[in-house]
């Protein structure tokens, strides 16, 4: 991902959203700086750079899920750096340092997450930078008119091990679109391929997710992690994840695999 970045000829062409190149690569390296302090229960280097949000307590620099979009724009004008060489190597410093600070410690040891008041392994902050790189490389990549594949496993992996732990010490009703859900109860089961088996469990409102149970499914959709990791971020439409073979659904209600993505909001 440094390389792409440090190959590319123009920055500021538009990228995602209302950032240019340049500007994901600034955000995607501000990531690279608060996710070790979360690590280390230390922000002082991040807020150096970037003021908490007002109101955020303790180990945490946003109040609430939804002041995510806030923060990334207090910090977007609170860094300066664009230049792409830079910024690369401020993500591999910050990288090295972080691979170096894991040594010696169980992914298993809790550690605040962004959000105030949650709580998640070590492992899913790793994994927490793991989405954050492949995804805004993605942007990146295709701005600049490059290539850039997302593996299967390495998708599987952020599932696993950055959404689920996520969606687990939220509150329930974060990540649902409240007027889609508001009465529904059903049960999803998705089926990575190659990766495992989840229930998103919907009841009136709220959203769980479970390991696989005796509970009785819905719906079940089959996935190709990669497709699956795109949908959720909106990068790829589920029409064309599912003309592409890469989503398939079956079971009691199949028709409700169609409402899925519309059920579940990001920020």
């Amino acid at each position: 991902m440094t390389t792409l970045m440090r190959s590319v000829s123009d920055p500021g062409v538009p990228a995602v959203g209302g950032w240019n190149i340049a500007e994901v690569a600034m955000h995607l390296s501000q990531n690279w700086i608060m996710v070790p302090g979360l690590a280390r229960r230390d922000l002082s280097r991040y807020r150096a750079v970037v003021p908490s949000i007002p109101g955020a307590a303790g180990d945490s620099m946003i109040r609430d899920m939804w002041d995510n979009a806030d923060m990334n724009a207090l910090a977007l004008k609170s860094d300066p750096q664009r230049d792409l060489a830079v910024l690369a190597d401020r993500i591999e410093e910050r990288a090295e340092e972080y691979f170096g600070e894991c040594a010696g410690h169980s992914p298993d040891e809790p550690r605040p997450w962004s959000v105030e008041g949650t709580t998640v392994p070590l492992s899913a902050l790793t994994c927490n930078l793991l989405n954050e790189t492949i995804m805004h490389g993605y942007d990146m990549a295709r701005a600049a008119g490059r290539k850039w594949r997302i593996e299967p496993a390495r998708a599987a992996m952020v599932v696993w091990g950055f959404f689920v732990p996520v969606f687990q010490t939220v509150d329930p009703r974060t990540f649902v679109n409240a007027e889609q859900v508001a009465s529904l109860q059903a049960t999803y089961q998705l089926h990575l391929r190659g990766g495992g088996r989840l229930n998103f469990v919907f009841d009136d409102g709220s959203l769980r997710v479970e390991e696989p149970s005796a509970r009785r499914v819905d719906c079940h959709i089959s996935a190709d992690p990669a497709a699956f990791f795109m949908m959720f971020w909106d990068r790829q439409s589920q029409w064309n994840a599912i003309a592409k073979g890469q989503l398939m659904a079956w079971g009691r209600k199949p028709w409700l695999g169609l409402k899925f993505r519309s059920l579940v909001r990001n920020p």
